[in-house]
């Protein structure tokens, strides 16, 4: 009989803390029933914010570096500086040479 009062008590004490363990559980859930959660987008849009700022900085940047690439491109010329020195030299020779013979 020791073993069957033994038994029984262990199980009234697992009941007791099962019911205890029950009713901590129930004021956590009305606990998380009452509390509220707010959306708090605040990070996102400073991140947000702060990768427009940057997008922009680069925007600008690539316009400016643009504008210089276009700029350099218009004034560059497709014939080099010694070919046209050479052409004008040429046709100098060729004038005075024909200057010279129509004089003699």
């Amino acid at each position: 009989m020791t073993k069957l009062e033994h038994l029984s008590e262990l199980l009234v004490e697992e009941l007791h803390s099962f019911k205890q363990e029950v009713n901590r559980l129930e004021r956590i859930e009305k606990n998380l029933k009452s509390t509220s959660i707010k959306a708090d987008s605040n990070q996102v849009e400073k991140m947000i914010n702060a990768y427009l700022r940057k997008l922009e900085m680069d925007q600008t940047t690539q316009q400016e570096n643009r504008k210089e690439l276009l700029r350099k491109i218009k004034n560059t010329r497709m014939i080099p500086n010694w070919l046209v020195i050479l052409a004008l030299l040429l046709f100098l020779s060729q004038a005075l040479a024909i200057i010279y013979l129509l004089l003699r």
